[in-house]
């Protein structure tokens, strides 16, 4: 089995940035839905920018695909911080991901990224 995540850099014209994990590959707004890191990140943002998105998508382990579960996810991050190397080691990188998006936070979940 080998399950799909994706390590995201977010970040703002004006130097605002984030990295988090999150489960599969993001191509929208909503797959971040639910991830305390991106919130938290959203919360750091008092104007209407334009937010960056590069995601790159890694395979952990072999066979039949499968999306990482949140568990999972949490999993891999603690191995990350365990092992500088471990993306690059035990993972394989697969797709690469970059998206915009204008951002106001009066509109959170359901709008599209461009």
């Amino acid at each position: 089995m080998a399950l799909l995540f994706s390590h995201v850099r977010v970040s703002t014209p004006d130097g605002n940035e984030a990295e988090f994990l999150v489960s599969g590959i993001p191509r929208e707004f909503d797959d971040f839905e639910y991830y305390t890191a991106f919130e938290d990140f959203l919360d750091g943002i008092e104007e209407d920018p334009e937010i960056s998105v590069h995601a790159e998508a890694y395979l952990y382990g072999e066979g039949e695909t499968f999306k990482a579960s949140i568990e999972e996810v949490a999993y891999f991050h603690l191995r990350m911080q365990n092992d500088e190397r471990f993306l690059s080691g035990h993972c394989d990188n697969i797709e690469s991901v970059d998206f915009t998006c204008n951002y106001s936070p009066d509109e959170l979940f359901g709008m599209d990224w461009g």
